[in-house]
């Protein structure tokens, strides 16, 4: 890493987290697309059908949340170069911390509704 350049480095930082960011609002998407599909669909999914929507939404947030894992880590060998050449930047970790929490409860949450939810015949919509 010592024969990349100051500013390609900090480049490289600055995409990296630009790319989580897009990871992170692309994981919103398939989450309220999950909770939707529950709320429209509703008594018509039967068992099979939310098991496989269910694994599929595990799959997909177990995958970003390790990519992340492992670009952090990443991230951080990046910053103690750069805090090594002088540079000052640092990492805002405890959002990091929240945006995993975040994830946690918004996926333990969508899974819940995803199974609980039960639109009865007759109701609104």
């Amino acid at each position: 890493m010592d024969q990349i350049p100051t500013s390609d480095l900090l480049n490289l930082l600055l995409t990296q987290r630009a790319s989580i960011d897009l990871q992170f609002q692309f994981w919103l998407s398939i989450t309220f697309a999950v909770i939707v599909a529950g709320f429209v669909a509703g008594h018509r999914l039967d068992l099979k059908l939310r098991l496989l929507a269910a694994v599929l939404y595990v799959l997909a947030t177990a995958h970003l949340a390790t990519r992340w894992m492992y670009d952090g880590g990443v991230g951080e060998r990046w910053v103690n170069v750069l805090v090594s050449r002088g540079v000052d930047i640092g990492i805002p970790w405890v959002s990091a911390y929240l945006r995993m929490a975040v994830m946690l409860l918004g996926t333990v949450s969508a899974l819940v509704f995803l199974f609980r939810h039960d639109r009865r015949e007759g109701g609104d919509g």
